[in-house]
């Protein structure tokens, strides 16, 4: 396990993070449910990114929402990361537009098929980095620690 706090690798036989004395018992009883909401609320300091993924959300349904409309960033608005899932189908539709552009109008086809591949490109990179991402539970979750008391680093 990753510690959300600081990186660093955990043991599995830890109950707390050796750097950052984070709990791991906070760690596993996360919620991705309270992220979501702290998100609507702009409550951003209280979530923290997580490679564990927590009781709430289902891998499965993660999975098949990343194959099927992973194109569109639909795994991403699964889980709550909006703005990524935004960006991703916002390329998507530029590059669509780029593509669709004929060669008869002022811009040249050749820029417009630059951009186009470009954007294509890194939608389909995003794409297929998440579905391997969630395959080996690399793929980050925005989730509320349990008390959501975030410890202070080491350094203070």
């Amino acid at each position: 396990m990753v510690c959300p706090n600081c990186g660093n690798k955990i043991p599995k036989e830890a109950t707390h993070c050796a750097y950052c004395k984070l709990s791991v018992e906070k760690i596993v009883s996360a919620s991705n449910k309270e992220a979501k909401r702290a998100l609507r609320n702009r409550e951003k300091d209280r979530v923290v990114m997580s490679t564990y993924r927590p009781s709430d959300v289902n891998k499965t349904k993660l999975l098949l929402l990343s194959i099927f409309l992973g194109w569109a960033g639909g795994h991403c608005y699964y889980v709550g990361r909006m703005g990524r899932g935004f960006t991703i189908l916002l390329c998507l539709i530029i590059g669509i537009c780029f593509a669709a552009i004929p060669e008869t109008w002022t811009l040249h086809a050749y820029l417009s098929g630059v951009v186009a591949g470009a954007l294509g490109f890194a939608c389909v990179f995003t794409w297929w980095m998440d579905i391997l991402n969630i395959c080996l539970n690399r793929f980050k979750i925005p989730v509320v620690l349990k008390g959501s008391e975030m410890p202070k680093d080491m350094d203070n």
